[in-house]
């Protein structure tokens, strides 16, 4: 007996608890996020003129028939609580950063209640000497450089992440940890390292937390598992001789297999449709993530350029190249393109080449049956970002946004996702 509740009688209550949350999501979804004070307080509270609410949807374009497999697991996942979902958010600095994709993450896992999963594949940014979120907290010893797939001068072999920290100290060191939004630690137990290195280096954990195993899952990647679950991952790194050594880390993930939503955030400051096409590992590695749902915002360092140098088709013909990619490690992934946000070249004239990007993603998403969310129409338009400056829900470069424009951002497609979950769901009970 716990808690004064018998065994038997514990299993009928927690069948009832998740049968009671599944009848609530299918019969009143299209209220849950208003329940929920994060979406309230951005969306509700914060309401603003120049936002297009109306326009607040996904379109799926095409067939809906790999939809309606990815909502039919949300719906397993919320009935029987058996169901793993993997996220795979693509995309440039509106990535990188986290403000957007903490968020997202954050909104997906409290979709249905008890679902988040692991934390899932990250990079430490601040150890290739750029912007981390503050989510991902760590500490190194030795000489770090990174190298990004968006810089032209860069040449080496990247991962999925597009992004290398790379170190030639005989003796370094990784700490590494993630907070979730409500800034508490996830546990893991076990952790893929995506790496490469020269022969004479050695890699080993922590005394405090031994590795008991450790098996290749991939090109570049081997899967670690701890003694016992932990918030705090160790790497170190030793070289085996007094000759030239070389160490380059391309991501790590958390896993803990645990049933849910997982949110993967894959973002390279300035990378665009071409840059991920540089990541010659990224099918194999991508392999280990196994995306369900694949969101791409990739289009604003393509087109922030004079509308006279912007090539609509060899952007379209380098992002339907990364989709074939995605497709080939998994055939049944959605897509869910996200359009530009409004910008200005240069921060003084409005970018009118969002619409020819619009028009590209939506022949995109006609092609691969995908859904598309027009960021552009609901900001409110062309030269909208300037009113998403005034209200500081955008940075004065009129680009990018601020953290509380970006969680704005995560609430609205949060809930045009539900929306659409709420239609299939409601489809299926009538």
């Amino acid at each position: 007996m716990v808690d004064g509740i018998s065994a038997e009688k514990r299993w009928p209550l927690k069948l009832a608890q998740k049968q009671l949350c599944f009848i609530f999501i299918l019969c009143s979804f299209s209220s849950l996020f208003a329940q929920k004070k994060d979406f309230r307080n951005s969306t509700e509270n914060n309401s603003f003129e120049f936002i297009r609410y109306d326009s607040n949807e996904i379109v799926l374009h095409g067939s809906h028939t790999q939809w309606n497999k990815l909502f039919g697991k949300f719906e397993k996942l919320a009935f029987e609580g058996t169901c793993e979902i993997s996220i795979v958010h693509m995309g440039g600095s509106h990535v990188q950063a986290g403000f957007l994709t903490d968020k997202m993450r954050h909104n997906f896992t409290q979709m249905i209640y008890g679902a988040q999963g692991e934390r899932g594949f990250l990079f430490p940014f601040d150890l290739a000497k750029s912007n981390s979120p503050k989510s991902i907290q760590c500490k190194w010893t030795g000489d770090w450089t990174g190298q990004r797939n968006s810089v032209k001068a860069d040449t080496a072999v990247w991962g999925v992440s597009g992004i290398n920290a790379i170190t030639r100290s005989r003796n370094a060191s990784i700490t590494l940890s993630a907070l979730n939004y409500d800034s508490v630690a996830y546990t893991f137990s076990k952790v893929k390292l995506y790496f490469n290195a020269t022969s004479n280096i050695n890699i080993e954990g922590d005394s405090l937390n031994n590795w008991t195993d450790l098996s290749y899952c991939g090109k570049g990647c081997v899967e670690i598992s701890l003694s016992k679950p932990t918030e705090v991952f160790q790497l170190n790194i030793a070289s085996t001789d007094t000759m030239p050594c070389l160490f380059t880390l391309q991501g790590i993930y958390l896993q803990q297999e645990q049933r849910g939503i997982t949110y993967n955030a894959i973002g390279v400051n300035g990378a665009n449709s071409g840059s991920f096409l540089r990541c010659e590992l990224l099918p194999d590695q991508l392999q280990t993530v196994y995306p369900d749902l694949v969101i791409l915002g990739i289009g604003v360092n393509d087109a922030n350029v004079p509308p006279d140098q912007f090539n609509a088709q060899a952007y379209e013909a380098k992002y339907d190249s990364l989709i074939r990619t995605i497709l080939k490690v998994n055939p049944e992934a959605c897509f869910l393109f996200l359009n530009n946000n409004d910008t200005y070249i240069g921060g003084t004239t409005p970018n009118t080449n969002v619409f020819r990007v619009r028009d590209v993603i939506n022949k995109l998403a006609d092609r691969y049956d995908g859904g598309v969310y027009d960021f552009f129409a609901v900001m409110g338009g062309l030269g909208s970002i300037k009113k998403w400056e005034e209200q500081k829900l955008a940075a004065l470069d009129k680009i990018h946004l601020t953290k509380k424009g970006y969680e704005l951002q995560a609430d609205l497609i949060a809930i045009a996702f539900r929306n659409s979950l709420g239609n299939f769901l409601d489809k299926k009970r009538n």
